[in-house]
């Protein structure tokens, strides 16, 4: 189905309203009134395909690192300096990157952003698996990295943004469950076929899912809470026309969208002003986003080290090293069945939030977060620390899902991505400090590194409980 035709199925949903000339709904409503009116449908499962499909890639690409990096080591000889450089520099870019692309989202519209990115993404994606030296991969993956940090807190977001009050967590989880399940996949795809075709087919392999993604994006219409406030009424009309008529549902022939244009669209000062509302929020989430993504990333990296090294949580001094010794087997379904924890986690916040909120599940898990941190100075074998890494991911994901839930649940549409690029920003930040620490203490004492989770979740955890707002029933924000 062609953009012309979804166009066209919208006009005629205007023209045949079967509720002409009623009296039963007002002439003017407001977007939630409207959602609600619309339901829960068709078009819902459209948008949320098509965020599944983007934060899939954009995780895949960065779960890739990891697995390869072994590999690259081998065939360009990498230093220990080299190898911190590429994954650094990714995620660095990264978080500029979303900086700037959740203020140009607010401005200039989420699907703009996100179709323009995704192409170039797939460019370099072919370019990393075709370098020939480690310079020319690193140049195309820091390019990457730019183009995730656009993508991915503007996907959430986009996501969000179609579903009424009683599903508006949907979108995030899509979004995470999409990133999680990229983080398995892409280690299962390394279980089968690194070994047999080599590491460039397999960027190749996992960048596949995000070209129907952007089909759909392309034929699918802005998100018409952004379009109100941006003052295109006619274009949000049409656009919820379009889903009700997907959705099977009925709006009156005369409806016009109540509208709040503004003009500060991804004012800085609107969150981080003095006296602005939002700004103790967007301060705290930052901080826990940091945190969450500082573990999530280390842990990344930790683990094929861990597994290589035999490391021993009891052990203080530097394990041996092999400079040129790819993942076993073995450690492959290792990192498989640790990234299934996180999907795991993913799915459990959403049910746990559903019954108890945000807040208290968030402050609950930051506490067994650190417990289990700590299971990690027992030293048993590789088997125990693929059980504790995987009760890890588990808590991680599920504080990662309920930062999520909050983010766009906290700010109104005219800054909602401008504050979660920010929050999405300081995340990869915390990935980049991440991982800078395991590349850098890992080999001296990994136990120090085990130190750093414990310390870094304490302050996660801190944060939870100066954060007091409970945004579960409360509806998206448009002013």
């Amino acid at each position: 189905m062609t953009e012309t035709e979804l166009s066209e199925m919208a006009d005629t949903a205007a023209n045949t309203d079967p509720l002409k000339g009623s009296n039963n709904l007002p002439e003017e409503m407001e977007l939630n009134k409207v959602y609600e009116t619309i339901g829960v449908g068709t078009s819902q499962g459209i948008f949320w395909t098509i965020s599944f499909l983007i934060a899939y890639s954009d995780y895949a690409e960065l779960t890739l690192i990891a697995l390869i990096m072994p590999y690259l080591r081998c065939e360009w000889d990498l230093t220990e300096t080299f190898e911190a450089t590429i994954t650094i520099t990714i995620f660095f870019i990264y978080a500029i990157s979303a900086l700037i692309f959740g203020k140009v989202s607010d401005i200039y519209g989420r699907k703009r952003v996100m179709s323009v990115t995704i192409v170039i993404l797939v460019i370099t994606a072919v370019g990393a698996a075709l370098a020939t030296n480690k310079y020319i991969f690193l140049v195309w993956r820091s390019i990457a990295g730019a183009c995730i940090g656009a993508n991915f807190a503007t996907v959430v977001v986009y996501s969000t943004e179609f579903s009424p009050t009683s599903h508006k967590s949907v979108g995030p989880l899509i979004s995470l469950m999409g990133s999680y399940v990229s983080m398995f996949l892409v280690n299962i795809v390394g279980y089968f076929a690194i070994n047999a075709l080599g590491w460039r087919w397999v960027i190749i392999i996992i960048t596949i899912p995000i070209i129907p993604g952007w089909i759909l994006l392309m034929i699918m219409p802005e998100t018409p809470r952004y379009l109100c406030v941006s003052g295109k009424n006619e274009a949000a009309l049409k656009a919820v026309r379009l889903m009700a008529k997907l959705n099977k549902a009925s709006l009156p022939e005369n409806l016009e969208v109540f509208c709040h244009q503004n003009k500060q669209l991804g004012s800085f000062k609107m969150i981080l002003g003095s006296g602005s509302e939002h700004r103790k929020p967007a301060v705290l989430l930052s901080i826990m986003y940091f945190c969450n993504i500082f573990i999530e990333t280390a842990v990344l990296v930790f683990l094929p080290l861990a597994f290589i090294s035999q490391f021993c949580g009891g052990e203080s001094g530097a394990p041996e090293r092999d400079r040129c010794q790819p993942l076993s087997q073995s450690d492959l379904w290792k990192l498989s069945g640790s990234a299934f924890g996180s999907l795991a986690g993913c799915m459990a916040a959403y049910f746990v939030a559903k019954c108890l909120g945000r807040l208290k599940p968030t402050r609950g898990s930051n506490i067994l977060q650190i417990i289990t941190f700590g299971l990690m100075f027992k030293c048993f074998n590789d088997t125990y620390l693929f059980g504790v890494a995987t009760v890890i991911k588990i808590i991680n994901a599920f504080i990662c899902m309920m930062i999520w839930f909050i983010i766009p649940e906290s700010f109104p549409t005219m800054i909602r991505n401008t504050a979660t690029g920010m929050i999405n920003s300081s995340g990869k930040l915390g990935a980049v400090l991440g991982t800078a620490m395991v590349y850098l203490l890992f080999y001296a004492s990994p136990v120090a590194v085990v130190i750093c989770f414990v310390v870094i979740s304490a302050i996660t955890c801190i944060c939870s409980f100066l954060l007091t707002k409970e945004t579960q029933d409360v509806a998206l924000m448009d002013t």
